[in-house]
């Protein structure tokens, strides 16, 4: 098959089984069950621009941490919630500081990473876990004093991508999202019996802001197939960025799109 094929093909392609429009309603349970804590703790950072912490979160008796950058200025900032992939660690600091530049705070989740392969063992990682994590972060995240809810983004790499189209999807203040090749997607197959819940492809529906995904065509590890699912059942605004020659990696012409993304001058 082509690249002209092979994007012909995915344009089109709806997903291997029909939507489940039940997973929605059990996130939505799930946010609602939230009830996050705060605590915050400041590092020296050397940046007179910004003000570095690390939170803990806690929900349950359940603590996550994340890293947190917030300008050092009064009123409300807008926010980039920022999730990692499944098999990565969270984005350094300086790395995070550029959206600090870009005149946003940014809350970034710190998770345990995956290392193996999870399509050989697609319930090891604990997904649903992980839906609840990012979901109990993100209800904390847009409740900070200093955020300003009406100007949110959601923004991840492979599961990290997916947890920002889950936020996007089910966050009462319908963030903004960019995600590079998320993950989970229209999951069927052996193996994969029961986890429609975690199929993002069923909570594509649900996004009702802008949303710009990229997808590399020679992913393994988050098949372009269930990326094709997930961005033809959106419904909101949408820009899809394919790469060709590019596999499940970062990919520096997508942080570029993503930076456009966040200042506005993007065709979205």
């Amino acid at each position: 098959m082509t690249i002209t094929e092979q994007k012909a093909f995915l344009r089109a392609y709806q997903g291997a089984s029909p939507l489940d429009a039940a997973c929605g309603g059990h996130w939505k349970a799930v946010l609602e069950d939230c009830r996050p804590q705060v605590t915050a703790e400041s590092l020296p950072f050397g940046n007179a621009q910004g003000i570095y912490e690390i939170l803990t979160i806690t929900d349950r008796g359940r603590a996550l941490k994340a890293r947190c950058i917030r300008p050092d200025s009064d009123g409300k900032q807008p926010l980039v919630l920022l999730y990692h992939d499944l098999n990565r660690t969270v984005r350094g600091w300086h790395h995070m500081t550029r959206f600090l530049a870009l005149g946003y705070g940014v809350v970034a989740p710190e998770a345990e990473p995956f290392r193996e392969d999870w399509q050989k063992s697609p319930e090891a990682p604990n997904f649903r876990q992980r839906y609840r994590d990012a979901l109990t972060v993100g209800k904390a995240a847009i409740a900070l004093p200093w955020v300003d809810s009406t100007r949110v983004v959601t923004f991840g790499e492979g599961l990290g991508g997916g947890l920002a189209i889950l936020n996007a999807a089910l966050l009462p203040c319908a963030p903004r999202c960019a995600a590079l090749h998320p993950m989970p997607a229209d999951l069927s197959g052996p193996g994969l019996e029961g986890m429609e819940e975690m199929d993002l492809k069923n909570l594509a529906p649900l996004c009702k802001s802008p949303l710009l995904l990229g997808t590399c065509l020679m992913d393994t590890y988050a098949p372009p197939k269930g990326q094709a699912a997930i961005y033809n059942n959106l419904q909101c605004e949408k820009q899809w960025k394919i790469y060709p020659k590019y596999g499940h990696e970062r990919v520096n012409f997508f942080e570029n799109d993503l930076v456009r993304f966040l200042v506005g001058t993007d065709e979205i």
